[in-house]
């Protein structure tokens, strides 16, 4: 019993870094009650749903005319669905048979019942990364960045013929880890902003051309769904702080006190931190919510979707997160942006980049704030709102995504033409 007990804590530990998977995770959490919980939860899901052949696994090797999908999708889990979701869908629509799957028991994936959907939860821990590395497919198509990279604790899988990367975030390399995509064949472009970094890089360590496919960001295809204009709760203007995690977030490089400032000018004040946050840095976020607990016009944003939040704000405030331009494009209300000085962010692409795609960008949706003018931040809020132009930000929005909330519709489309042509 010992013994098996020791091997359960190895084996199904979640890991701390659940939803990016940087190199150098994989080292587990030695704790017996949530390993057994996970142990448990892993053996008597996996039995209930082979049994009934429901809840998302559906087995059709049984049967004689069976053939083994082409197309597999990996998902680290819940807070990925809304990547997913869009081509997940337009999968089962076009009857593309396909395997899914996640490093996470709550994945919604995992209740779909469909013919054409292979669904399985791959454990967590080591023991869940090994069985990765033993995935067949065709493409495996991923947003984990740094599979196959050194220190990754994913290996790229032998059986994998193409893996495929979609972003999970409006942005270029220069916000990923170094080495990120290294390892990968293609990669489904935002828009062709992408372009340059991805080539600068293969240039600069001598990779094979990646073949790069524009067929836009999918999330953005659930989000202009979930697409409201919400109720005011109060009378005040409404100012979002979307803080990214980790030391390119704004929570953590600059405190506190502007989000003060905000609150005690007059505004009211949504903090919604990354949802990585809350994984990654606790201390920090409850140290952040014990310094605002005396301030009444403050609350605190903690769910999954962005979308009840967005549709709230009459404005924005974020540092390096890609949530900027999700705001921009999907609500066109004006953004402001918190400088974050590079050698906040060790290890990323951006040391190995000429130029920087939001250098450029976060100026053109809106005010980039440093940190030296930051006690002038009130009145960047006033002079955002005076000055801000709808139709400016309609424009950018349509020369940066391919197939604005319509990507999982392309994306099938590609898979469909693709088996097409090896048939």
């Amino acid at each position: 019993m010992k013994h098996f007990l020791i091997i359960s804590i190895i084996l199904f530990s979640p890991t701390a870094a659940f939803a990016y998977l940087d190199p150098g995770t994989g080292g587990v959490l030695v704790n017996i009650i949530v390993a057994s919980v996970a142990a448990a939860i892993y053996f008597i899901r996996e039995l209930i749903l082979r049994f009934f052949k429901k809840g998302g696994y559906v087995d059709n090797r049984e049967n004689v005319n069976y053939e083994e999908p082409k197309i597999a999708i990996l998902s680290e889990g819940l807070q990925y669905w809304g990547t997913f979701k869009p081509i997940v869908d337009a999968l089962i629509q076009n009857k593309l048979p396909f395997k899914y799957y996640s490093l996470d028991v709550n994945d919604p994936a995992l209740t779909i019942e469909n013919d054409l959907m292979h669904s399985q939860f791959l454990g967590y821990g080591p023991w869940s990364y090994t069985r990765v590395a033993h995935i067949k497919a065709d493409t495996l198509l991923t947003t984990t960045p740094n599979i196959g990279t050194k220190g990754s604790p994913i290996r790229k899988p032998a059986g994998v013929n193409n893996l495929m990367h979609v972003f999970h975030s409006i942005n270029d390399l220069s916000m990923y880890k170094t080495g990120s995509l290294d390892q990968y064949d293609s990669v489904i472009l935002v828009g062709d902003f992408q372009i340059k970094s991805i080539r600068e890089i293969e240039k600069l360590r001598n990779l094979k051309e990646k073949e790069l496919l524009p067929l836009g960001l999918p999330y953005l295809d659930e989000l202009v769904k979930e697409k409201r204009d919400e109720m005011r709760k109060q009378d005040m203007k409404t100012i979002l702080i979307g803080s990214s995690w980790g030391s390119k977030g704004c929570l953590q490089s600059y405190g506190t006190e502007f989000i003060k400032q905000i609150a005690l000018a007059g505004y009211y004040v949504i903090v919604r931190p990354h949802p990585q946050s809350y994984i990654s840095e606790k201390e920090l976020i409850k140290k952040c919510k014990n310094e605002l607990s005396q301030i009444q016009n403050i609350e605190w944003d903690e769910l999954i979707s962005p979308s009840t939040s967005m549709g709230r704000a009459d404005l924005l405030i974020s540092d390096t997160s890609s949530v900027r331009f999700d705001f921009a494009f999907l609500y066109e209300k004006p953004v402001i942006t918190l400088a974050i000085d590079a050698g906040e962010m060790p290890g990323y692409e951006r040391d190995y980049l000429s130029t920087i795609w939001t250098d450029k960008s976060s100026r053109e949706i809106g005010f980039v704030v440093e940190r030296a003018s930051i006690g002038q931040l009130s009145k960047y809020i006033e002079k955002a709102f005076i000055e801000f132009d709808p139709s400016k930000i309609c424009q950018i929005r349509n020369q940066t995504i391919h197939h604005f909330g319509d990507s999982g519709t392309f994306i099938a489309k590609h898979f469909a033409e693709q088996q097409k042509k090896n048939k």
